[in-house]
């Protein structure tokens, strides 16, 4: 009775050291680092692609204000024309910022 109690002890020993060699091969590569696109640049973490991909909006939205208001004011518009001009023109900047080939 004292000899089959032993082995089966010494196998439920041996059994958790076996499982994890048995789970991952030696030769794994190690698991490659999740990467975020947009606009054809890679960041290592979601939140500085949300960051890159707000910034961008906002950058196109100022360039297509100042674009769009310098545009009226030189046309010869007046000031209330010109600003409703440069406000559609950052709404436009900002629908060209927010397009990219990925989403974050």
């Amino acid at each position: 009775m004292r000899p089959l109690f032993t082995l089966i002890t010494a196998a439920t020993l041996t059994l958790p050291a076996l499982a994890p060699a048995a789970a991952q091969p030696a030769n794994a590569p190690p698991p490659a680092p999740m990467l975020y696109e947009t606009n054809g640049k890679t960041y290592q973490t979601l939140a500085e692609c949300q960051r890159a991909k707000k910034r961008a909006k906002a950058r196109a939205a100022i360039a297509g204000a100042v674009i769009a208001g310098t545009g009226a004011a030189l046309l010869g518009g007046n000031v209330g024309e010109t600003a409703l001009v440069a406000g559609a023109g950052a709404l436009a900047g900002r629908e060209i910022g927010r397009a990219s080939k990925k989403q974050c």
